[in-house]
């Protein structure tokens, strides 16, 4: 019988959240039944992903499914990833050699574009929200390539087609529109409440530091009320995707669909 693995592939982060996130993961899907899941990094953390590829292949491990554990695609998945798991010419399936030991690739796509992060991130929206008139701000981290931002406006639509009104998303950086000017955009709807949704793995400088103050929060406050021309408008800051548990599930569906 074929010895199967799957491997969570990373960013890596001098912090340690983003590890902790992925082992995390790799816990859950390995309570869930899948053996011989592994985690690798493509730079920073530890494992690097070469240093995996070489244990897997020290295991005996004949055929692989990579899962990225990223919202969006970009440099790191169409350039720095791929060589690494032994890919070659923009292939995604293939099989690679790994100090003389063979095994059957594939190399899967980030989990931004799954339509069942909508459903996730609605969940999301439904649990925290607790007034009348709800407005959502989706964040992304921005990029100077275009996919950050194709993900992040498709799933703001996604969630208006769901039935959730005023959806609207931002940035923190590199794109246009800013967190400050949709968050300002919003309040002057006259909405009783913004929840501010990250599109983010994992907590990091970003979260922590640089978006509450764009969005009226004091450090280490996430639920809190702000006078916007003398209304009190709760401002909700609710946590990035990476740990949801309802996000094994959906890896687990992408390992099933190769394995």
């Amino acid at each position: 019988m074929t010895k199967k693995a799957t491997l969570i592939v990373g960013h890596g982060s001098r912090y340690e959240y983003n590890k902790k996130i992925m082992e995390l993961q790799k816990e859950r899907l390995e309570k869930m039944g899948f053996e011989n899941v592994y985690i690798g990094f493509n730079e920073t953390s530890h494992p690097f992903i070469g240093e995996t590829m070489e244990q897997m292949a020290a295991d005996g491990i004949e055929e692989v499914v990579a899962i990225p554990f990223f919202i969006a695609s970009g440099l790191h998945m169409t350039r720095d990833i791929p060589p690494k798991l032994g890919l070659k010419d923009d292939c995604k399936n293939m099989v690679v050699s790994v100090d003389g030991h063979e095994m059957m690739m594939h190399f899967g796509e980030p989990f931004g574009e799954d339509p069942l992060l909508a459903k996730i991130l609605g969940e999301k929206i439904d649990e925290a929200k607790k007034c009348k008139r709800t407005g959502v701000l989706v964040i992304g981290h921005g990029s100077k390539l275009h996919y950050n931002k194709d993900i992040i406006s498709l799933n703001a639509k996604r969630l208006t087609d769901m039935g959730y009104d005023d959806v609207l998303y931002a940035f923190n950086e590199f794109n246009e529109p800013t967190i400050e000017d949709v968050l300002e955009e919003l309040l002057s709807r006259g909405v009783d409440e913004v929840l501010v949704l990250p599109l983010f793995i994992s907590l990091g400088d970003h979260l922590k530091n640089d978006i509450p103050p764009k969005i009226h929060l004091v450090d280490g406050v996430n639920d809190d009320t702000y006078d916007y021309n003398g209304k009190k408008v709760r401002i909700c800051y609710l946590s990035p995707i990476g740990d949801d548990p309802r996000l094994t599930d959906l890896f687990a569906e992408k390992v099933k669909k190769y394995l």
